[in-house]
């Protein structure tokens, strides 16, 4: 670097009042012998006119520029991987934690659906028992438009209920129902409404009719509960007798 290219880069320096007290006098003592020099301070000095250069100008520390190059050029990278490895541990941790989550709410869902699975199996099982083990077992297939469904109804001995399972029957059209009517030795005895729902079966546990209304078989309806009583006033689907 020769004398004068020290003198070009220090001019924003010295038009912002930053160099130290030795090095703007050797500059002022420039300017008086170097035209250039001059009207470059000039530009700058009004291109810097809206700053506040009245305030007097804090001069840096000694050895301040030199940290700062040495920072620039010389970066201490070791400082840095203590902080990246913290953040990577705590990256590391969050990350382990939220797959935990997932994996114990999975866990508790698959647990719960094995729950719901063992329980409707335990279910078919009684049903199965009380079927296989019935003394009056009755089938009949219901079909339709566009399905082909069924009614079966046993007599559990047991417990000395009527069971009554419908399967394949689509919902009853609104404003109507389905309504189960126990055939006895003295006439017909109105029983409850069943709910269809489609492919899923309909399981009903009813007690029987207490004697002399003595049960010989069953009868399922389709038509408004609100209208005229008796099986005539609705659609007879299927007839059980023994």
């Amino acid at each position: 670097m020769t004398a004068h290219e020290w003198y070009v880069e220090n001019r924003a320096g010295f038009a912002t009042r930053t160099l130290d007290e030795r090095d703007a006098r050797a500059f002022g003592n420039h300017l008086s012998r170097c035209e250039e020099c001059r009207r470059a301070v000039s530009e700058i000095e009004r291109d810097l006119a809206w700053l506040p250069m009245q305030v007097a100008p804090v001069p840096p520390r000694p050895g301040l520029t030199r940290e700062i190059l040495e920072g620039v050029l010389h970066p201490r990278r070791a400082a840095r991987w203590p902080w990246v490895a913290a953040v990577a541990a705590a990256a590391a941790v969050t990350l382990g934690a939220g797959a935990w989550t997932v994996v114990r709410h999975q866990m508790h869902a698959l647990q719960t659906a094995v729950d719901a699975g063992q329980g409707r199996l335990h279910a078919i099982q009684d049903s199965l028992s009380a079927i296989v083990g019935a003394e009056r077992v009755l089938q009949e297939t219901i079909s339709g438009p566009g399905y082909k469904g069924g009614m079966l109804i046993f007599y559990d001995a047991d417990t000395q209920r009527w069971n009554v399972v419908v399967h394949d029957l689509p919902p009853a059209p609104i404003g109507q129902a389905y309504q189960l009517w126990f055939l006895s030795s003295r006439g017909l005895l109105a029983g409850p409404e069943l709910q269809v729902n489609g492919s899923r079966p309909t399981f009903l546990a009813l007690p029987a009719p207490r004697p002399p209304d003595n049960v010989v078989g069953a009868v399922l309806t389709l038509g408004s509960p609100n209208g005229p009583s008796g099986v005539a006033a609705r659609v007879e689907l299927a007839r059980l007798t023994f």
